[in-house]
């Protein structure tokens, strides 16, 4: 490391009395010794690296700092700090490491994403296996555009949760149906969904064409079919029926608040807190039974902390499921979820929830 003690002697010259194109030199001088050893230094030595470079890539221009991310974006053992800096600096800066650096974390893309904007994250986009901490948080973030981009990212992966706004999103938005079209990814329960989108994008679409008759008789088509269809789902929600009735009763009498959703839950009527919440929450009853008893166990967090309610209501209705959803770790688990679990996000995806479901 002799040559990196010269350099350090030389940058001290440099940073004190040099001009800006005698710094942008020894930083080419060091990033040149850097890349060229990289490959066999310990931490210790990428330290020594991390902070020279960085304390001279804050003091040169905007050209020179982008050809030090494009240098080191490709460098499996960058040193950390400088490669941050350098991806929270302007976009003609961050861009190289943004999509190319393997330095950078799932908690650093988000923070990034999270202090910097569409910009950053559109170059966030184009990473090879984004990862779904980062797809969850560009997608609510992120606005049309970017969930368009990250949408397309073939490599990049969604937790069920993210691919579900995706979807709910893809009812009113027929260019995302297409690019969803393209993924090999989705659940077959969203399969169903989107297809059902897909089909009423397209019936809206031949409406639009038709003469005023033919439109409706098109509308009446569709009618028919939807009886059909509520028809088939009569046995399914008949189990329902005393419990809703009895609910509705409530809710008419002014009494069926949070209060009495936890009782329900806390007591094991499952089937009467299920309409409770489908009710107070106004959602369809085979979504909420989803919410509550399906796979998807952060559901039911996103609807009590959207509907503002306490986590001990929410645990009571965690405690209907079956199987390992109710168990102590995986309660503690949702609880921790739940407290980190913003009120606006929670709103905005029961909003998507609410949109989904009357589309159905």
């Amino acid at each position: 490391m002799s040559s990196v003690s010269a350099l350090l002697r030389d940058l001290e010259a440099t940073m004190s009395r040099g001009s800006g194109d005698e710094r942008v030199q020894i930083l080419m001088r060091l990033t040149d010794l850097f890349v060229s050893s990289a490959a066999g230094m310990g931490d210790d030595q990428i330290s020594v690296f991390d902070v020279v470079i960085g304390r001279l890539a804050r003091a040169i221009e905007t050209r020179a700092r982008i050809e030090l991310s494009e240098r080191l974006a490709a460098v499996p053992n960058a040193p950390g700090g400088v490669v941050r800096q350098l991806a929270l600096d302007e976009i003609a800066v961050a861009r190289p490491v943004l999509v190319g650096s393997p330095v950078l974390s799932d908690q650093d893309l988000v923070a990034i994403s999270a202090a910097k904007g569409r910009d950053h994250m559109l170059a966030i986009t184009e990473r090879v296996d984004l990862g779904e901490p980062v797809t969850d948080f560009l997608i609510l973030r992120g606005g049309r555009v970017v969930t368009h981009a990250v949408a397309a990212n073939q490599t990049a992966r969604f937790s069920r949760h993210g691919m579900g706004v995706l979807v709910m999103r893809a009812v009113q938005d027929d260019a995302l149906q297409t690019t969803l079209g393209t993924r090999g990814d989705i659940p077959a329960e969203l399969v169903e969904q989107l297809t059902l989108a897909a089909k009423n994008s397209a019936r809206r679409r031949l409406a639009a064409t038709l003469e005023p008759a033919m439109a409706s008789a098109v509308d009446g088509a569709v009618e028919r079919s939807a009886h059909a269809v509520s028809a088939e789902l009569q046995d399914d929600l008949g189990k329902f029926s005393a419990a809703l009735a009895e609910i509705k009763r409530l809710h008419d009498a002014g009494k069926l608040d949070e209060a009495k959703v936890a009782e329900l839950a806390g007591t094991g009527a499952t089937e009467h807190a299920i309409c409770a919440v489908a009710i107070l929450a106004r959602l369809g009853l085979p979504a909420t039974e989803q919410i509550i008893l399906g796979p998807d166990r952060d559901a039911v967090l996103l609807v009590g902390r959207g509907l503002g309610w306490s986590w001990e209501t929410t645990r009571a209705l965690i405690g209907l499921r079956k199987g390992d959803g109710k168990s102590a770790p995986a309660v503690e688990r949702a609880r921790q979820s739940f407290r980190t679990l913003t009120p606006v996000t929670a709103q905005r995806v029961l909003g998507f929830l609410r949109m989904r479901d009357g589309a159905q």
